[in-house]
Formats: C-alpha cells, sequence, structure tokens
C-alpha cells in the first residue's frame, strides 16, 4: 500500500495570521486534532490541539470573559504552530510513511504532491482504518498482539507518577486500579493536555510533569474503564473499539476480569510492519 491509499483529503487549513479561537472553531467543527497552516497555497506549519491549548490563557487566571476572548484573539497561530514539519507523499510507501511516525514520534503527516502542495493529511487514525480493512488472516486474538505486561498505576498516586510510567514504558494507555481492581485508565493525551492547561499559564519548565501536576492524582486525570477488551475477542473488534472511542489503547482483561495487559495501536502497527507479536513494547508515537 502507498500513502495514497490511506490519507484522508484534507479539506481544512488555516492562515498563520488567524487567531487561535478561529483555530479552536475550526478543530470543533471538523473533530479533528491538527490542522496544517498554509501562507497561500504553501506549507509553513502545522498546528495542533496541543499546540493551541498550550498558548491559550488558562481558565484558572481569573480573567473576566472579556479579558479571555480578548488575549484568545490576539494570540495568532503563527505564534502558537510548529513551523519544522515532516511531511509525506502520495506515492511513498505507507510502511515507510509508518516508521517515520514511529521514529520521530509524530502523530500526523502532511501529504504534498511533487510541486509541494498539501493534498491530504496521514494519522494514526487513517493507519487505524487501513488495519480495519486489512485481510482478516492477518489478525488473530487480541491476546496475539496485546503488551502483555500490565503495567497499572494506583488511582491515588500522584499523576506526575502515572506520566512518568506512560513515559518509560512508551504506552499510549495505562490501566488505574485500586484494591487491585480496574477503575479507570489514563491516556497519554489527558497527561499531555493536562500539562499543557498549566503551561499556559506557567511558561514552559524543565520538570513540567512534576511541577504542573503537583497535587494531582491518578484519579483525577483518568477515564472510566469502558474501553476494556476481553484477550479472547478478535483484534478486529479492538481496532474499531478504538476507533469507535478515538482512543489509541485500551486495557485487556481476562473472562474473570483480571487486568492482563493493553492492546494500542503500536500492536496494530507492528502487526501491519510484519513484526512478530511478542508482546513487547514499540515506541509509538505522540497524539
Amino acid at each position: 500500500m502507498i500513502v495514497r491509499d490511506a490519507m484522508h483529503e484534507c479539506t481544512l487549513t488555516i492562515d498563520p495570521h488567524k487567531s487561535l479561537a478561529d483555530a479552536v472553531v475550526a478543530m470543533e467543527t471538523l473533530e479533528v486534532k491538527r490542522l496544517p497552516v498554509l501562507l497561500g497555497s504553501r506549507l509553513v506549519g502545522l498546528l495542533t490541539d496541543g499546540d493551541v491549548i498550550r498558548h491559550l490563557p488558562a481558565l484558572h487566571e481569573g480573567l473576566t470573559p472579556w479579558q479571555f476572548a480578548l488575549r484568545a484573539g490576539k494570540a495568532k497561530v503563527g505564534e502558537a504552530m510548529c513551523p519544522t514539519v515532516l511531511t509525506t507523499a502520495p506515492d511513498t510507501l505507507l510502511d515507510e510513511a509508518i516508521h517515520t511516525m514511529i521514529a520521530r514520534r509524530v502523530g500526523g503527516l502532511p501529504v504534498l504532491d511533487e510541486d509541494g502542495l498539501l493534498v491530504g493529511m496521514l494519522t494514526l487514525t487513517d493507519v487505524l482504518r487501513v488495519a480495519s480493512r486489512a485481510p482478516r488472516n492477518i489478525w488473530g486474538a487480541v491476546r496475539e498482539h496485546m503488551t502483555h505486561e500490565a503495567i497499572s498505576v494506583d488511582a491515588f498516586v500522584p499523576a506526575s507518577e502515572a506520566a512518568a510510567k506512560l513515559k518509560v514504558t512508551r504506552l499510549r494507555v495505562l490501566p488505574v486500579t485500586e484494591n487491585g481492581q480496574l477503575v479507570g485508565v489514563i491516556h497519554g493525551r489527558d497527561v499531555s493536555a493536562a500539562i499543557g492547561r498549566a503551561a499556559a499559564a506557567h511558561g514552559d519548565t524543565v520538570m513540567s510533569d512534576q511541577f504542573f501536576l503537583q497535587g494531582v492524582t491518578a484519579r483525577d486525570l483518568m477515564r472510566p474503564p469502558s474501553g476494556v477488551v476481553l484477550a479472547s475477542v478478535p483484534m478486529r473488534d479492538a481496532i474499531m473499539r478504538m476507533l469507535e472511542a478515538d482512543v489509541h489503547g485500551l486495557p485487556v482483561v481476562s473472562d474473570g476480569g483480571h487486568l492482563l495487559g493493553v492492546v494500542t495501536v503500536s500492536d496494530v502497527l507492528k502487526t501491519l510492519l510484519g513484526a512478530p507479536a511478542t508482546g513487547h513494547v514499540l515506541q509509538p508515537p505522540v497524539a
């Protein structure tokens, strides 16, 4: 397969002189997490939801609605975007593009034609959609592809500890337990969003996880464990659940509800790239 087979057409872009408020409206309207930034027809940057969060004023600053709207309107896309953008081409082998996303830890690549014009985007969600259409014989049960190390965190530990576990293990999702029972999950994007909101008010710091998550517990960041899957279900079903929930990882439990591990988009990528299903953690891209 080539990139053209998996990418989606890029129907929405934004000008670097637009405000971040305009970017928020655009992202929410089309339910996207990143916007290519074009100056005329030339790609000059990429704006993600994390970039927006880090540059918008924080609600806890005590601003009036008027003050918030004023500051949000003054913040420009060009100030928040990443000006150095990795790209790919429509005729690039999909395997190569996936390898780029893994190696450079990015969740999306703008697709440029031979004239340097933007023709689409390739994201992790696009890769999951491709996986859901892959021949059934490449998939088995979740247990054959999952990451078997049942790494979890207690609900009442500091959120910075949960963030550290996600970073060290390079997992996309971290199960949260209380007295041995699964009570929730923390996704990497939730940690990034929490840090981004705090950084908007305080500015960057070297020890960002510990500083910005001070006083926050894992329970404060977790989501309900509604997206668990059984180890015995078909892997294709797990992929479809990730797509439906717009997440990149799910906790895996036994028939008795015992936590066995997690299945993530990285496990999907391994199979698509022809790697053996070893249950070891593959370094995943960021959201």
